[in-house]
């Protein structure tokens, strides 16, 4: 009799225990669930394998912060008979639309698991805590334009990281960004902005020999840096001049004459003008690029094309990346214009002589223009500190050598002298685009001012381009971009206390450490001091000091000897 009741209890036990089986078979079959769920994309925690982001320095600029989302199952609801009754409580945040449109509602976002089940009250039952790791953003300094955010803009070098698969499986990203570089960037921009009423500016940082980005700022409601574009201007002619140089349709001491008007196309009326009225006479190819001159230029475009054509042209700016995305690591980039040659009109050539019929990114632009600086390297740019370095040569090394050489003394003597600072000699080339209007042609009116410059002169380590769009009052590049420039890296520098390349003597009237400058250098910030040639004494044929009397630290005197001993 016993032997037989367990027998049954057994039989029992078997049978209930199978039928639990076939219960949760159907159930897992029909999608039947059994208790609350959340939709499928959220059945995992997506954000638990995003790394966070850093700086170049450490410093946080994106990191993951545990919160928690609770989602209504309403299918769940219905099956539990408890739709209509709880459908008053559900209406307080969704109508009856949005609620007949799905399957599962977001009830709210929660920094701790007991304000969630606060909130839901009785909705408790048929809902689903669902623990997530926030993204917790920096926004100081432009930083939201330039980072973005998943999910929520289209644009941005986190949305690229996500979708490339990059963000996921990683502790920690390390960016090549220096925040302390952002903050004065940003800073000096919104400076230049309120006092200019300029509509807007934008600026990027590169590291010259890495194309690392240090530092990029926009203050557009987009990120003009990657997403917009604007022509060039006269920070093109470097570029053109390198192309010459390369192809020998010039040579360095060649002199050509800026007449006032030059017109390049026989039959039409199109002609290039220098921004002074009476031109500036004959000219070497070093003062035609330090004084900015547009027909000795163009001069040089005219003779280029009397040997090679439209498309060779073409390709050479092709080269240096116009027209095409630079394939940095940011959502939303765009290729810039650049038409092809086959579209070209007979004065195309001469335009972008001047910079002008060319739509440029700031990305592109400073690119293109640290392949000078880089000793002819065009390296592609990058968000990412430890990513390998991509370059390629585009132009000579001598060529390279020869326009940076150039570029010195355009702070010094030529159209950026505003930016000159005693002991702290920016190079570059200054800018200035006229606006277009769609329709309407170019204005008279509104100018980008523009300034592609680097830093220090004698072994750059930073290339910048930087744009102030439409300044009231000045509007040329050496008055109102290139002036930022200088005082960008000026604090920069200065916040870096004993680092300073540039020490604070130089602002006291001392004699500064000249060993390890050209000579030319040297030579140009002591006539910036106000030496007189007779009372410079230079001993030897070198090009570089090592050797200095009076030492550096000395009180200036400008009616004394200095003697510079060279190689």
């Amino acid at each position: 009799m016993v032997k037989n009741m367990k027998l049954k209890f057994l039989l029992i036990r078997a049978m209930l225990a199978s039928l639990y089986i076939v219960l949760i078979f159907v159930g897992v079959f029909f999608n039947y669930n059994l208790k609350p769920s959340v939709p499928e994309e959220y059945s995992e925690d997506i954000n638990k394998k995003l790394a966070t982001l850093v700086d170049s320095k450490g410093h946080f600029l994106v990191y993951n912060r545990k919160k928690y989302e609770a989602w209504v199952d309403l299918d769940f609801m219905k099956r539990r008979n408890k739709y209509r009754d709880l459908k008053y409580v559900l209406n307080q945040r969704f109508s009856d639309k949005e609620l007949e449109e799905k399957k599962y509602i977001k009830w709210g976002f929660y920094d701790t698991y007991k304000e969630a089940v606060d909130d839901l009250g009785y909705l408790k039952r048929f809902s689903n805590i669902h623990t997530i790791n926030d993204r917790i953003y920096n926004d100081l300094f432009s930083y939201s334009q330039l980072i973005g955010k998943i999910d929520k803009t289209e644009y941005g070098i986190e949305p690229y990281l996500y979708e490339n698969n990059i963000l996921q499986g990683k502790e920690k990203i390390k960016l090549s960004l220096d925040t302390n570089l952002q903050k004065f960037l940003y800073d000096s921009l919104n400076e230049v902005v309120k006092e200019r009423q300029a509509d807007g500016a934008v600026a990027i940082i590169m590291e010259t020999k890495t194309g690392k980005i240090k530092a990029s700022v926009s203050l557009y409601p987009w990120n003009m840096g990657y997403m917009g574009y604007i022509e060039p201007g006269s920070t093109l002619k470097p570029m053109l001049y390198a192309i010459a140089l390369d192809e020998q349709i010039i040579r360095i001491d060649d002199v050509y004459t800026s007449d006032y008007a030059y017109y390049p196309v026989p039959g039409i009326n199109f002609k290039v003008t220098e921004s002074v009225h009476y031109g500036y006479g004959d000219l070497t190819i070093k003062e035609a690029l330090i004084r900015s001159s547009n027909v000795i230029i163009a001069k040089v475009i005219n003779e280029s094309l009397k040997e090679f054509s439209n498309e060779w042209l073409y390709n050479e700016i092709l080269k240096m990346g116009f027209g095409e995305k630079t394939g940095i690591e940011f959502k939303g980039e765009i290729n810039g214009i650049f038409q092809s040659p086959y579209d070209w009109y007979p004065i195309t050539p001469y335009q972008i002589a001047m910079g002008q019929g060319l739509g440029t990114t700031p990305i592109q632009l400073v690119t293109a223009f640290n392949a000078i600086v880089n000793d002819g390297y065009i390296v592609k740019p990058s968000f990412l500190q430890d990513k390998e370095i991509e370059k390629r040569l585009i132009f000579t090394p001598q060529s390279s050598k020869i326009l940076k050489e150039w570029m010195s003394y355009i702070t010094i003597s030529g159209t950026a002298r505003l930016a000159y600072k005693e002991g702290l000699i920016i190079g570059g080339k200054t800018g200035t685009a006229q606006k277009a209007i769609k329709g309407e042609g170019y204005t008279d009116e509104d100018y980008y001012s523009l300034f592609a410059g680097f830093y220090p002169v004698s072994n750059p380590k930073y290339t910048i381009a930087l744009i102030v769009d439409s300044p009231k009052d000045e509007y040329y590049g050496g008055e109102v971009a290139a002036p930022i420039v200088t005082k960008i890296f000026y604090e920069y520098e200065k916040s870096l206390g004993e680092n300073f390349e540039y020490t604070d003597t130089l602002y006291k009237n001392i004699i500064p450490e000249f060993k390890n400058y050209r000579l030319e250098e040297a030579y140009n910030i002591l006539m910036n001091f106000g030496y007189k040639e007779n009372k410079i004494i230079i001993h030897g044929n070198g090009e570089k000091i090592i050797k200095q009397f009076p030492n550096s630290g000395k009180t200036i005197n400008t009616e004394e000897y200095i003697e510079l001993f060279t190689e």
